[in-house]
């Protein structure tokens, strides 16, 4: 199994990619095309990029993407990175002064994991909804989310969540994902 695994490091690194995290949103984003109908994209926890050059590759010359962590990150052409905290008054302002609703908000994030499940589901499903409220706040009529989460005691209530915000609610586990890991990712395309 870790021969897999291994595989989708080699290729991202043979490939130019930051991370394997990369593939993730290459294998989610074929079939929705959410990345080339957007003109305008937020990713949240952008760091190390990996999901930021995908963003670069397939988004269209005038899009906008602007991508936010708390760790720094090297930058990447055609992405606006800023180096915030998302619970801090200056991502609160920047969101606020946005002149156009997004299309499309991407997350990737995760807490540093403690090693204790419960404090770390709960500080997960925080990160989860914080996206869900942010999208109902700045998403357009026809936008999407995507984020991690993981198949625990919170995902059917997250998934029921995302029901009652979205017309269509796919749960993805894209091949890229390690087949050990717990992770998955919930889309939520046109909200109500």
């Amino acid at each position: 199994m870790k021969e897999i695994q291994d595989t989708w490091t080699k290729k991202a690194k043979k490939e130019g990619y930051r991370s394997r995290a990369s593939y993730k949103l290459l294998q989610i984003n074929k079939p929705h095309k959410l990345i080339e109908n957007s003109d305008m994209i937020i990713e949240l926890g952008s760091a190390p990029g990996g999901w930021s050059q995908v963003i670069a590759n397939l988004k269209r010359k005038n899009t906008k993407c602007y991508a936010f962590d708390l760790l720094p990150m090297e930058n990447v052409e055609g992405i606006q990175f800023h180096h915030l905290d998302l619970f801090s008054n200056k991502f609160n302002k920047f969101i606020n002064n946005l002149n156009t609703r997004a299309d499309l908000i991407l997350s990737d994030m995760s807490v540093n994991l403690s090693g204790i499940k419960v404090i770390d589901d709960e500080a997960n499903k925080e990160l989860n909804l914080f996206c869900l409220e942010l999208s109902k706040k700045i998403l357009n009529k026809t936008g999407a989310l995507l984020i991690k989460t993981f198949t625990n005691q919170n995902l059917k209530t997250l998934k029921k969540s995302f029901e009652n915000t979205f017309e269509q609610v796919f749960v993805e586990k894209p091949q890229a994902s390690k087949t050990s890991s717990a992770e998955v990712y919930l889309l939520g395309l046109i909200p109500k």
